[in-house]
């Protein structure tokens, strides 16, 4: 799918972060100093924040929600559309966005929708708001964006319980001057690549679901937990992402040499850079700050804006690429103008 989106604009970012941090160092004691040292080298995740346990997804987002209206005084009852983007939602039913709908106070009159989606999820909630604004059904549409990933893994797979954090964020999405252009991609072949198998309905939590089995880098996991093949995945990417984008800018009719942004998937570190090789850009050009974060998600790429664009004049956005790309498998990237959208650093950074 690709398509180009008149007379919407990304108006503001904001990111929450829970307190408690992690460092990749205190799980020395119990994987050993060379291995925890080994998965710092491959991923660069220094550090990831973990949820409370009773902390969900949306009471993250909520809170980047309530902080990004404050910070842009902007009256939540201007909000007509709310997307929910997040895998670890608070029920399999009812939708936590109409929850979260009353939650905020937004009016009544608020068309409110979940998107399961991870890595890709952004994208997708972008693309959702923009084509509820272009259709003429929203004004200003509310793009929720997290989760807490770290409940889904198992205290025994060090390889991934040593790469995805939690995060919540909030997204204003609204009619204006500015277009976007879109390309999305599916591919439900490889939806075994990075998975929790057990827990739906096709396969439900049991006995036998519970068992705990290690694989032959001496991970744990049972078939409720999260399951990812790192080097599918690796794979994936490296071959589908940057052709998308190359594809992206062309049907913009923009100069490749004229972006001066690319915000990719946060990953991890080596991956990240992979990707960037492969578009053969300058590493300015596409930045890392998964030291502190690790992977969270469908929060990575608001988590990126917050956290690195909201000091003035430090890239030039006017011509911006965000991509993201995983669990599905799925990718999807947007070509717009962020010169004029509002960054909030981190709440609790």
């Amino acid at each position: 799918m690709k398509t180009v989106i008149e007379n919407v604009t990304i108006k503001a970012v904001n990111s929450w972060l829970p307190k408690t941090r992690i460092e990749m160092t205190s799980f020395n004691s119990l994987y050993g100093v060379e291995e925890v040292n080994s998965i710092i080298k491959a991923t660069g995740v220094e550090r990831i924040r973990v949820a409370d346990n009773d902390m969900t997804s949306s009471d993250m987002c909520v809170k980047a929600a309530e902080a990004l209206f404050e910070q842009e005084q902007f009256d939540c009852s201007q909000i007509d559309g709310l997307v929910f983007v997040s895998q670890t939602t608070d029920w399999l039913l009812p939708a936590t966005s109409i929850s979260i709908q009353d939650r905020l106070g937004l009016s009544k009159d608020t068309v409110c929708i979940d998107i399961h989606y991870g890595c890709s999820g952004y994208i997708y909630g972008i693309f959702q708001a923009a084509a509820w604004i272009a259709c003429g059904a929203c004004k200003n549409v509310l793009v929720l964006a997290g989760d807490t990933t770290s409940r889904m893994i198992n205290p025994n797979d060090k390889s991934l319980r040593m790469v995805f954090g939690d995060c919540g964020t909030a997204t204003i999405v609204s009619k204006g001057e500015g277009k976007m252009g879109f390309q999305i991609n599916s591919d439900g072949s490889g939806s075994d690549r990075l998975i929790v198998p057990a827990g739906g309905f096709r396969t439900p939590v049991s006995e036998s679901t519970s068992i705990l089995e290690w694989d032959a880098d001496k991970n744990g996991r049972t078939q409720n937990d999260l399951f990812m093949d790192g080097m599918a995945i690796f794979n994936f990417a490296i071959t589908k992402v940057h052709k998308q984008v190359n594809a992206l800018i062309e049907d913009m009719a923009w100069n490749k040499e004229d972006v001066g942004f690319y915000g990719l998937h946060q990953a991890n570190e080596f991956m990240v850079n992979y990707v960037r090789k492969k578009l053969k850009i300058e590493a300015e050009l596409a930045p890392v700050n998964v030291k502190n974060y690790g992977n969270t998600g469908p929060a990575t790429l608001p988590l990126l804006l917050s956290d690195l664009c909201s000091e003035p004049h430090q890239y030039n956005l006017q011509k911006s690429i965000l991509t993201g790309f995983g669990v599905g498998l799925s990718w999807g990237s947007i070509a717009t103008d962020l010169s004029e959208t509002k960054f909030y650093s981190p709440i609790n950074k």
